[in-house]
């Protein structure tokens, strides 16, 4: 589910069944010419397709993390975010992330969901898996 199709009655109703927030993560820097952040953000969908369509119910997505690298300030803008998203009441946040990233520690984050070195999305079932595991506490 995506943030902007919650109202606060909504919300209100929902959120015990609404445990998890996606953070989605472009990563762009600005260097990209126009067809290669089309490619990026194209990218990005794949990736939040394999968290949103089977967990549909459970997850919320939030707006994008647009610009930045994987550096020391990025990491912590995104410890922040995920911190206040448990503030909001989540309990689990995963990261969505266009590009490869190293691992989800010092984000905040429970979870990072991304492309590969070649670019490709991960794969549906081992996605699937990792959220399931997630949630039963075995992560």
């Amino acid at each position: 589910m995506k943030f902007s199709e919650l109202n606060a009655e909504q919300w209100a109703e929902l959120q015990p069944y609404l445990d998890t927030a996606v953070l989605p993560v472009t990563g762009l820097t600005g260097a990209e010419m126009p067809h290669e952040a089309t490619l990026r953000l194209e990218r990005l969908r794949e990736v939040l397709n394999t968290i949103e369509q089977p967990f549909k119910g459970r997850t919320v997505t939030y707006p994008s993390v647009q610009y930045g690298e994987w550096t020391p300030d990025l990491v912590r803008q995104l410890n922040g975010i995920c911190a206040n998203l448990r503030r909001a009441g989540f309990k689990f946040v995963v990261l969505a992330s266009a590009i490869a990233l190293p691992s989800a520690e010092g984000s905040g984050a429970d979870l990072v969901v991304c492309a590969d070195n070649d670019h490709q999305a991960p794969d549906a079932g081992q996605v699937s898996e990792a959220i399931r595991k997630l949630w039963l506490g075995r992560a």
